[in-house]
Parts: structure tokens; C-alpha cells; sequence
């Protein structure tokens, strides 16, 4: 029973793996000035060290070589990443109350965070980012619901990631020396 309970955690982290991956990816080539900020290029490194590590989790099914121990010490490495991460964000999105509010204090907040407006250049007086005139509060907008969506991902994986290193210490525990008890 288990081993069924750590395998559904574990395909729940490789899912939150790769929306992660695909959301911070998402958020990168939104960026029109410059390049992309340190919090969105963490989290796509996040998301793809945390595919992997449930792709070798994945392995260590069927591979009796994979050591348990290295499997939670990746479990771990994860967990740390995701929990950062996540953070990262959380904080760099700190200063904006509202992702589809109307009003100007809103559309300031958003207009002014450097995950959700493109970038920015200041040429003279005048300060220019990354968004489309016509549209820009949708875009912030929608930007905005992207970054919370990725941090939300990321505490998830750190979440599994606990998880997983719990169930497989259980698990190793349980089974004796085998590595395979360890999902």
C-alpha cells in the first residue's frame, strides 16, 4: 500500500515538475528587455532538476543499482529548490496585491514588478518595458496569475519532495537493504 501511496506522490512531483518548468519557461520568453529575472530563470532550472530527479526516482523502480539513499538525497536537493524557489517568487511578487484588480494603484503595482512587465529601459525621461500598449493590463494580468501559478507549483513539489523522502524512508526501512522498496 505504500509503495502505491509513494508512486501517485511521485507522478504528482514529476506533474508539478513540469508545469513548473513550462510556467517559468512561459514567464522567460515574456521577457522583451533584457534578460529574463534571476527568480524566473531559478525556476526553470527548479522544474527541470525536479523532472529529472522523478524521472530517476521513476528508474529506481525497475533498476535494483539505484541506491536509496541517493534517490532521497536528490529527494531532498529538490525539495530545497522547489522551497526556494518558490520563495523567490512569493517574494518578488510581494509588492502587488492583486493579479486582476482594476485601478490604477493595481495596474501601477503590475506595471512596476519586474516579473510581470517585460523588462524595462529607460531612455531619457521616459521609462519603457516589455508589454503591448494596446493591451497591456490584460497582459500584466495574465502574467501576473502565471508567476503565482509557478510558485504555487513549486511549494507542491516541495511538498511531494517531503513526502517522497518520507515515504522512502519508510519504505527503505521496511524492505531491508533492497533499493527497489524505494519508489
Amino acid at each position: 500500500m505504500l509503495s502505491i501511496i509513494a508512486m501517485a506522490v511521485r507522478g504528482l512531483l514529476l506533474l508539478s515538475a513540469a508545469v513548473v518548468l513550462g510556467l517559468s519557461v512561459t514567464n522567460a520568453k515574456h521577457q522583451v528587455v533584457g534578460n529574463p529575472p534571476p527568480e524566473t530563470s531559478f525556476g526553470s532550472f527548479t522544474g527541470a532538476f525536479g523532472v529529472l530527479v522523478s524521472l530517476i526516482g521513476l528508474a529506481a523502480l525497475f533498476i535494483d543499482k539505484i541506491p536509496a539513499f541517493f534517490v532521497m538525497a536528490a529527494d531532498a536537493l529538490a525539495s530545497i529548490f522547489f522551497l526556494a524557489g518558490g520563495i523567490a517568487l512569493t517574494l518578488a511578487l510581494k509588492g502587488v496585491d492583486n493579479c486582476t484588480g482594476n485601478g490604477a494603484i493595481g495596474d501601477t503595482q503590475r506595471f512596476l514588478n519586474k516579473l510581470l512587465n517585460g523588462g524595462c529601459a529607460n531612455v531619457g525621461d521616459q521609462s519603457y518595458c516589455g508589454v503591448n500598449s494596446d493591451k497591456w493590463k490584460d497582459q500584466l494580468s495574465s502574467r501576473c496569475q502565471r508567476v503565482q501559478a509557478d510558485y504555487v507549483f513549486e511549494y507542491i513539489g516541495f511538498i511531494c519532495g517531503v513526502a517522497m523522502i518520507a515515504l522512502g524512508w519508510v519504505l527503505h526501512k521496511k524492505g531491508g537493504a533492497g533499493t527497489r522498496s524505494y519508489v
